[in-house]
């Protein structure tokens, strides 16, 4: 969770535990995949643990928020599963437990000592002048849901594997004549004589008679189909337009101000300085001498400590000792060292900022719009109640709109990119996706159920019609035919001409003797090198293809109506002994598939230690089950 996580990243956890977080976390979408299955049920078990159906669920809980953030709230569990996912989450699953396990046969302990040790060095939980700073910390944990307990639990847990993972991995290294070897094969650069033959310039086309664009139009009709398109009519209620209609009294205003004058207040905050050490003897001298000199920051740097200052803190956010301490001083006074889990605490009180409370004429036009706002909320709430029970009723849109003050949008035509026919996005359509979702799901005269849109309105959508994907008439299209059968016989001599170009140069053709025929251009590509040395102009596949050619061969691509024909022309090595900065990651490379090497043998070590078994039967309902 802090540092372990990144240094654990070059070890058996990439391939293992934040592989599943980066991809499983990232992708997975899981809804209820579990129904019909008892929770506690095993679906495999780990030397005497066992993993339940229930203990895989919460797992993927916790990714769930991530993924539909990363990719899309559509993201099915059934679609997770054809990924592969579920078998995945739960080998990581098991080679976790079985390092918990090893931990523990191991005996390996760790106190809370280390990571105090760890988070003073976290720079998430460090101020501008580099000291911890705890109220970022317990920042982080509110963030987290987490208690202070809890946290270092998990930590320590986390630790220990640490400790037994890296005690394996910790004599890799990778040898340096290893890493020359491979730096000097991907530092080699190549020059290639480019020739490109360009089929938009390609001349000399005949014109197709009728027969042959009618047999291309016939092989090729997907090229000229129209999308299904469906048109729908909008329901929409707007909580804001239903707002305007309320009227709120000053008298209303001030009755609901004085219900809530204590929500509106801000409670007393201080500024204080406060120093954390872990030695007892040395936070008295603290707490002394800022007494008698009147600055804890003077005294903390003269004994090579570290004063954070603390700006506006309320009396919740510190921990209940020190909190005490800190709101029973007065202006200037230090407090006694206070003992909790971080340390020993010194603070001195800076300055108080009493209690607040606005003035009614400062806040009342706020609370007006809040408080129409809320009325519009309920409003809209029986409006959407009555809207379900029309519906339900059998009563169309157009009948109900005006009484229930829907607005109602006609899309005549739209496919299922949001597209019209004119290839434009129609301005009123709220939550494209979610509509085009229902609309496209829907038979002509459904109605959708009512929906939220995102900004606290209501809409409902009904299919009107259904235009069926077909494909246009060929009279319609004829001279879309001709130019499409014009590109293909471009493309197709330009093929041909590279196909011969090439066969000249491996014949020993010179280019020069290219030069001024139609559609061709000849170049040299930039330096290319497998250490990101490329030539922006040519294909990346060909690129590819460049390093597995011999001096004086060629190589050939057809891409975006070019053809492209390579002969590489030079290759200059460089020496592999200098030093290089770019040797640093091949040294990583290789340290980390020898570090994955020996985490592979070590799991497989453990599953003799601690035997693993899988329910297969209950896994395979999990994958075939369609949710």
């Amino acid at each position: 969770m802090l540092r372990f996580m990144r240094e654990m990243t070059s070890s058996w956890i990439v391939k293992g535990l934040m592989l599943f977080l980066v991809i499983s976390f990232s992708i997975w979408g899981i809804g209820d995949i579990f129904r019909g299955n008892s929770l506690k049920k095993a679906v495999a078990s780990v030397g005497n643990t066992e993993i339940s159906v229930q203990d895989l669920n919460q797992l993927f809980e916790r990714g769930l928020v991530q993924a539909r953030q990363a990719l899309s709230d559509n993201l099915t569990a059934q679609q997770a599963k054809q990924l592969g996912l579920l078998d995945h989450v739960l080998d990581q699953e098991i080679n976790s437990r079985l390092v918990d396990l090893d931990v523990a046969r191991q005996k390996i302990s760790v106190g809370p000592e280390a990571i105090l040790d760890i988070l003073a060095k976290e720079p998430q939980f460090r101020t501008k002048d580099g000291s911890f700073n705890k109220a970022l910390f317990y920042q982080f944990l509110q963030q987290q849901r987490m208690s202070e307990a809890a946290f270092f639990a998990k930590e320590q847990q986390e630790l220990a594997r640490f400790i037994l993972v890296g005690s394996l991995q910790s004599p890799a290294v990778a040898p340096q004549t290893a890493v020359d070897l491979i730096f000097k094969a991907r530092a080699q650069k190549r020059t290639l004589d480019v020739v490109t033959v360009d089929a938009s310039k390609m001349t000399g086309i005949a014109v197709p008679d009728d027969k042959a664009l009618r047999e291309f139009y016939d092989a090729n009709q997907k090229k000229f189909e129209t999308p299904e398109y469906r048109s729908l009519t909008i329901g929409t209620l707007s909580t804001d337009a239903i707002a305007k209609d309320f009227s709120v009294s000053d008298e209303q205003l001030k009755t609901l101000y004085e219900e809530k004058r204590d929500e509106f207040s801000i409670p007393e905050r201080r500024d204080v300085v406060q120093v954390v050490t872990q030695d007892e003897l040395k936070a008295k001298e603290l707490a002394r001498k800022a007494r008698e000199t009147g600055s804890l920051t003077s005294v903390a740097k003269a004994l090579k400590e570290n004063a954070v200052p603390l700006d506006k803190l309320e009396e919740k956010s510190l921990m209940p000792d020190l909190s005490k301490a800190a709101f029973a001083l007065s202006a200037g006074g230090v407090s006694e060292p206070v003992k909790t889990q971080l340390g020993w605490h010194v603070v001195q009180l800076k300055k108080v900022f009493p209690a607040e409370s606005p003035a009614f004429d400062k806040i009342k036009d706020k609370l007006r719009e809040d408080m129409r706002r809320e009325q519009a909320v309920e409003a809209a709430t029986r409006i959407v109640n009555q809207l379900d029970d029309e519906l339900a009723a059998g009563h169309s849109l157009d009948d109900i709109a005006d009484g229930l003050r829907l607005r109602l949008v006609k899309i005549p035509a739209v496919d299922s990119d949001g597209l019209t026919p004119e290839g434009k996005v129609p301005q009123e359509l709220p939550n494209k996706d979610v509509v085009l979702k229902d609309v496209f799901g829907q038979g002509v005269g459904e109605t959708s159920p009512v929906a939220e849109d995102k900004n606290g309105g209501y809409y409902v959508v009904r299919t009107d019609d259904i235009v069926p994907s077909g494909v246009k008439p060929f009279d319609e299209v004829k001279k879309e035919v001709a130019a499409a059968w014009k590109i293909r016989e471009q493309k197709a001599k330009a093929r041909a001409k590279a196909e011969k170009i090439a066969q000249d140069l491996n014949s020993g053709a010179k280019l020069a003797s290219l030069s001024g025929e139609e559609g061709v251009s000849v170049r040299t590509s930039a330096p290319l090198s497998m250490l990101g040395d490329t030539d922006k102009d040519l294909p990346e596949t060909l690129v590819g293809k460049s390093f597995h050619l011999k001096k004086g061969e060629t190589a050939q691509e057809s891409v975006d109506g070019k053809s492209y024909v390579v002969r590489l022309a030079k290759i200059s090595d460089i020496d592999a002994s200098k030093p290089d900065t770019r040797k640093v990651a091949i040294a990583r490379e290789l340290k980390k598939q020898m570090r994955d090497e020996v985490s592979d043998q070590y799991l497989a070590y453990l599953q003799t230690v601690f035997p693993v078994r899988k329910n297969a039967e209950l896994l395979e309902m999990i994958r075939q089950r369609e949710d």
